[in-house]
């Protein structure tokens, strides 16, 4: 009992740096975009300063909540695994969609109806609730079973692509409620802000801003 909670308070500090580190990138990120910090904190974006990053402003912020940390560690194969047959089966219902056939040396459009697109949708629907119910947290960080799992900008997908195959995978997401006030109206506007930390073998990406904003709120 007494190894034990040692255990947990030596772990205490630890957790409580995790999250001031965090803390620290996302104000950061924030002070580069209101132009109250140096403008090199917008390199925190994960995968890079996109376009967008680069022309967007805040007239100011402040932090209104803050999301339970989400953390977990897992099975770098089995991942990799869920994660090809999902964007296999993707491809498959994607080319049905399209409603494409091969009809000899030639191609054949044919309509696909709401009820036959919802049949052709079901199995990539059902590798992705199995990606979340394995790989919760990676999931989240991916943004499975969201229309931009599957967007070009995703750079979760950079990510996974050099972590390798083999061994564990951690992955920790804090997530804050930021609150601006906008425009001339002085119009509020609640949006997520998250900073991750992936490590494997192959990589460990450090504190970095999810860059979801960026492209797509949710």
């Amino acid at each position: 009992m007494l190894m034990a909670a040692a255990v947990v308070c030596c772990a205490l500090p630890a957790l409580a740096q995790d999250d001031a580190d965090a803390k620290k990138v996302a104000e950061t990120y924030l002070n580069a975009l209101s132009g109250t910090g140096d403008e090199a904190g917008k390199d925190l974006l994960l995968g890079g300063v996109t376009m967008n990053a680069q022309l967007f402003i805040l007239e100011n912020w402040k932090i209104k909540s803050k999301d339970p940390v989400r953390k977990e560690e897992g099975d770098l194969a089995h991942a990799v695994q869920l994660m090809s047959a999902l964007d296999k089966s993707g491809r498959t219902a994607l080319t049905k969609l399209m409603g494409v056939e091969s009809v000899g040396d030639d191609l054949k459009m044919t309509e696909v109806g709401p009820d036959e697109a919802a049949k052709l949708l079901a199995p990539t629907k059902e590798r992705a609730a199995e990606f979340a119910k394995y790989h919760a947290v990676l999931s989240y960080a991916l943004r499975v079973g969201k229309e931009v799992y599957w967007h070009p900008k995703n750079p979760m997908r950079a990510v996974l692509s050099k972590a390798g195959t083999k061994g564990k995978y951690s992955v920790e997401v804090h997530r804050w409620t930021i609150t601006t006030v906008e425009g001339p109206s002085k119009q509020v506007r609640d949006w997520p802000l998250r900073v991750i930390r992936f490590k494997s073998q192959n990589i460990d990406t450090g504190w970095k801003i999810l860059p979801a904003s960026d492209w797509n709120a949710e």
